[in-house]
């Protein structure tokens, strides 16, 4: 086990133990990481991990909360199945999220990046598709956190819930070889080293081509 592991462990932990029943508040990063005995940022790491399980969620300008979103914050908005689809999806990730990458180039902390990297570690030891999915959908979350735009960072975690539809599940499941993942995974690793270089310009084309990579292998089916 890492000490990352170890980490979130302990989190998982002290959030079982405490008086924190579902939807209830966690304490300050600030009083939590004092609490645990750890840095902000290895405890931003461990939260990042349980966010990612679905056992904790974030609302701008509120604070942390116990179990999964609401559906009611900034964090949480569901798009209703029936009002998109894919490919639209797809159109406008690759209207907002290669800006986003620009910004987080300029903007990304060291405890940013941590996470970025721990998102591709774990979406690197991934052994199935639904945990790859799942930390890839934290690597885009970790970078729009990064860009710094709490409305920018709303309207791309709306569009990543569509990510839970069933049309997309399927369609994921046609279109995603071990190849693929592979492909996408040195993707992402070339985004992060962008951001971590400060070259916006890059990122922000890495970006778009990793995004037209996975439109083009999911809908051209």
């Amino acid at each position: 086990m890492t000490v990352g592991d170890q980490i979130v462990g302990r989190l998982r932990d002290f959030i079982a133990q405490g008086p924190f029943p579902l939807q209830s508040k966690l304490p300050p990063e600030r009083d939590l990481a004092k609490q645990l005995g750890v840095t902000r940022t290895t405890l931003r790491g461990a939260m990042a991990t349980l966010e990612a399980n679905g056992e904790i969620w974030r609302h701008i300008g509120r604070g942390t909360f116990v179990g999964k979103g609401t559906g009611t914050g900034h964090y949480n908005v569901d798009i209703p199945a029936d009002i998109t689809n894919p490919s639209e999806v797809m159109e406008i990730r690759l209207i907002l999220e290669p800006r986003v990458c620009s910004l987080a180039a300029h903007r990304a902390s060291r405890a940013d990046i941590k996470i970025m990297e721990q998102c591709l570690s774990k979406g690197e030891a991934a052994r199935d598709l639904q945990t790859f999915e799942m930390w890839d959908s934290s690597l885009h979350m970790a970078i729009v956190d990064a860009a710094g735009n709490e409305l920018l960072c709303a309207l791309v975690k709306a569009i990543d819930s569509v990510r839970g539809h069933e049309l997309w599940g399927r369609l994921k499941e046609q279109s995603v070889t071990p190849k693929r993942m592979q492909r996408y995974m040195e993707q992402h690793k070339s985004i992060v080293e962008a951001i971590k270089e400060r070259d916006a310009h890059k990122a922000e084309q890495l970006m778009t081509i990793h995004l037209e990579s996975v439109s083009d292998d999911m809908l051209r089916r």
